[in-house]
């Protein structure tokens, strides 16, 4: 009698759940969006789709395992899905509000992660963001490309906590300016004490203010359009400081610190040579991107960021904290043979200015045997060369084939069985969006 009871009470519950399935409701006008992402390939190295660089290559007497065999890859962890809200006015201002999330959580793959939340106040000619998305200095979010890691480490862009106020003026300017978070909420290239939270270890990093953001911008349609681009160009940059903290005293019961400065400049364009004719993108040709120059970028570039390194000490037990300037940027070409068929080339370099003092530093915190690792470790420089071909079947789906090829040169030799000083990384990828 007990079960019958139960089974009647579990399906009571049931009835009204099921019967409001599939239907989705809120205080405002949401819609849903998103897309489906598939792909699959090979990579000469034994990596993940998720590459950012090539490992060192094998030599006699020190061969990389990752270099060594070859691996094939699948995955669907770039598949989005985002929630786009419209508000009543405030102030004055149309409101509205964007949360995007995907499957690439790094460390978890395939594990849900965010990517966008932020409200918007628009006044017309000038808006206000508030939240977590795109860094506006150097973002040109133009480039098409088959795995979202490509062009990662040539300032292609990063989702980051700010508040930014953007304001056009004079018909074809524009002007951002705000602040941003100086560290990664969810970073990819390591701790979270590496990204300005205190722990008890040797050497953090402190962010004690904000940084500062800002960039201006001409745009004109004069030459025509290519879907909803048309002729643009800004220069932009950030900047700000952050303390190098260092453990001092026999029994490490103290600390010192030295400040020290973060800063990047940016510029980005976007040229329709040949612009659409009617709505129809045939013949269509052009070529955008972005070159910068920064000083110890932390947040903005990932993964592939270092921060100020220790140069010296002083009998006080005091310390110099010093930063590497790294330089690059990105190019495409895009053509299309039809209105639903085009090509791109692309092309991305960056480059680290380490001295050759610093391929023997000294990391606090890691004692002398860990020395040469990680003054091994540290890239010199990276590129990506892509070609590939998409296909926009309909609305709802792209399908698309590319190949890559990553290089990386690195500070130093790599440690025994780790490699040599460069390597070369040749990938195949083929793609499949459904938008929705």
């Amino acid at each position: 009698m007990k079960k019958i009871v139960l089974v009647l009470l579990a399906l009571f519950i049931a009835v009204p759940m099921v019967s409001d399935a599939g239907s989705v409701t809120s205080r405002w006008d949401m819609t849903i969006g998103g897309f489906v992402k598939f792909d699959a390939g090979w990579a000469s190295q034994a990596v993940s789709g998720d590459y950012l660089w090539a490992s060192p290559e094998s030599y006699t007497g020190n061969w990389s395992v990752t270099d060594k065999y070859s691996n094939s890859f699948m995955a669907a962890g770039e598949t989005r899905l985002n929630f786009a809200i419209k508000g009543p006015d405030s102030w004055g201002a149309k409101t509205s509000a964007f949360v995007e999330g995907d499957f690439r959580q790094s460390g978890v793959y395939e594990a849900f992660r965010l990517r966008h939340a932020f409200m918007k106040f628009d006044w017309g000619d000038t808006n206000l963001v508030i939240g977590q998305t795109w860094q506006t200095w150097g973002l040109m979010p133009s480039f098409n490309l088959l795995g979202v890691n490509e062009l990662g480490p040539m300032n292609k862009g990063d989702r980051l906590p700010q508040i930014m106020l953007n304001t056009k003026f004079a018909k074809n300017w524009s002007v951002a300016f705000g602040i941003i978070s100086a560290y990664q909420p969810q970073s990819a290239g390591g701790t979270a004490a590496s990204r300005g939270v205190i722990t008890n270890t040797a050497q953090q990093n402190v962010f004690s203010y904000p940084l500062v953001q800002a960039e201006v911008g001409w745009s004109s349609d004069a030459c025509g359009k290519i879907g909803p681009w048309q002729l643009q160009m800004a220069l932009g940059g950030f900047g700000g400081k952050n303390k190098i903290v260092r453990r001092i005293g026999a029994a490490g019961t103290d600390w010192v610190d030295e400040d020290v400065d973060i800063w990047g400049v940016a510029f980005k364009a976007y040229v329709p040579i040949i612009p659409e004719k009617k709505g129809n993108k045939a013949g269509a040709l052009a070529i955008t991107g972005s070159v910068f120059t920064a000083q110890s970028p932390n947040a903005f570039f990932g993964p592939w960021s270092y921060d100020a390194y220790t140069a010296g000490s002083d009998p006080a037990g005091g310390f110099y904290a010093q930063n590497a300037t790294v330089s690059g940027g990105w190019g495409q070409i895009t053509y299309y043979f039809l209105d639903n068929v085009f090509i791109n080339g692309v092309y991305g370099f960056a480059r680290y200015n380490w001295s050759d003092a610093i391929r023997g530093l000294l990391v606090p915190g890691t004692g002398a045997a860990g020395n040469a690792a990680i003054a091994s470790a540290s890239i010199q420089n990276v590129q990506h060369m892509i070609v590939n071909l998409m296909y926009d079947v309909s609305p709802a789906v792209r399908m698309g084939i590319g190949w890559t090829h990553a290089s990386a040169g690195y500070a130093d030799f790599q440690a025994a069985g780790s490699g040599g000083k460069s390597g070369s990384l040749d990938v195949g990828r083929i793609a499949a969006w459904y938008f929705f």
